[in-house]
């Protein structure tokens, strides 16, 4: 089967290049080729290294540039225009089924669906319009917001498959789209990633890392990787940190984030003293693995709000994959697979809470390092990694019935 993948992605976003393309790949040994329609605003250059990493994984690449005078009007008027490039595009390559991910490409594609049966699926991601009210400032009573819900909406109801990353958001956009939306419809897909580069590492490999930062074989290594901003609670972090150190001075707390300056400006205003304890950087993707194979716990702290139940944190699959224990928010997605010996979930970052996970990282974590890696390892291997994201999303298509 073909099948055509509309996205819309910003110049700094590589969630094409280091999530899908991984999936896509292996889902042709099971007969689905894929062809990327995607919409963005980035250079030439980023566009031709898209272009090149879609070759590369056996897809076809076609670059939509969006309209970005008066950016909210440009948007929807790009989106507006856009069903004459899903047209040509499914017209080119002879699709069988056209894969939409989130609003506004799902817009595009509904307006081409106009009066055919072509089946859809609609990859909801998470639910990134109520993102835009938590975090954007948004409101929900405006013309652009009730506007978008609407097209949500009316994607879940024409979609054959309906693809989401948490059983969360199952309930929720099955409520907004109404009676009759079947229940089977839905399918919960992962944000996997190649076990094979996030892995458990080995003992030296773990050795020579923290020789890098200049720190002891043994010392605790806390680890951060991803976006920074208010939501990610970076304070908490610090906290959490401190409250470590005064147990191990050795202790040392990794940050690997594409703005590294915003940690870096915060520790020193938050406590310089904790400043030798800390190491900020930014590292190439493929890079990451080897700096959390050599680390101990990792963080993903996340503000619990309403849009925050239909994501998939993908840090969580990383560190897991990599053997280390977590300390995630509670009701940040699904995190049923979290239990005791796989890591520590908050429910807010107060002193108490905050006191309560340094305890438990240093008397029950770290005494019994190697059995935590170990049973993080197969946790992240049964829920994060490659093969169970390729398996859920081939079910979803295979739910599908195309005419032939």
């Amino acid at each position: 089967m073909n099948v055509l993948f509309v996205t819309w992605d910003g110049p700094q976003v590589s969630y094409l290049e280091s999530l899908f393309l991984p999936i896509f790949k292996q889902l042709q040994y099971f007969g689905f080729h894929f062809h990327i329609l995607q919409f963005s605003w980035s250079s030439a250059e980023v566009t031709d290294q898209r272009r090149k990493e879609c070759e590369n994984s056996g897809c076809t690449y076609t670059y939509v540039p969006v309209i970005r005078r008066h950016v909210a009007l440009g948007g929807l008027v790009t989106s507006l225009l856009g069903a004459r490039q899903v047209s040509k595009a499914i017209e080119e390559h002879d699709i069988d089924i056209i894969m939409a991910r989130s609003t506004l490409p799902a817009l595009s594609t509904l307006l081409y669906l106009r009066g055919r049966k072509t089946p859809f699926v609609f990859d909801a991601d998470g639910l990134p319009l109520d993102e835009r009210v938590d975090f954007a400032g948004q409101s929900p009573s405006s013309l652009v917001y009730r506007l978008l819900r609407d097209i949500e909406a009316q994607a879940v109801r024409r979609a054959d498959a309906v693809l989401t990353r948490s059983r969360k958001a199952v309930s929720i956009l099955q409520a907004r789209a109404g009676a009759g939306t079947a229940d089977d419809r839905f399918h919960v897909v992962s944000n996997g990633r190649d076990s094979a580069l996030f892995s458990s590492g080995e003992a030296d490999d773990r050795i020579a890392v923290k020789e890098r930062l200049g720190i002891p074989a043994d010392a605790p290594l806390v680890v951060y990787a991803g976006s920074l901003g208010p939501q990610y609670a970076p304070e908490a972090m610090l906290s959490l940190f401190g409250l470590i150190r005064e147990s191990r001075l050795d202790a040392h707390f990794l940050v690997l984030s594409g703005s590294p300056e915003v940690m870096s400006d915060l520790v020193s205003a938050y406590d310089s003293s904790l400043a030798t304890g800390v190491t900020v950087m930014r590292v190439d993707a493929n890079e990451v693995p080897q700096w959390l194979v050599a680390s101990d716990l990792g963080l993903a702290f996340r503000e619990p709000t309403f849009s925050m139940q239909g994501v998939a944190p993908i840090k969580l699959g990383e560190y897991l994959l990599c053997g280390l224990p977590v300390v995630a928010t509670r009701g940040v997605g699904d995190s049923h697979f979290i239990d005791e010996n796989s890591g520590f979930l908050v429910n807010g970052c107060d002193a108490d809470t905050l006191a309560s996970v340094a305890d438990w990282f240093i008397h029950k974590v770290l005494p019994a390092r190697e059995d935590y890696r170990t049973h993080c390892r197969s946790v992240g291997v049964e829920h994060f990694s490659l093969e169970s994201s390729v398996e859920a999303y081939r079910k979803a298509l295979l739910s599908i019935q195309v005419e032939p």
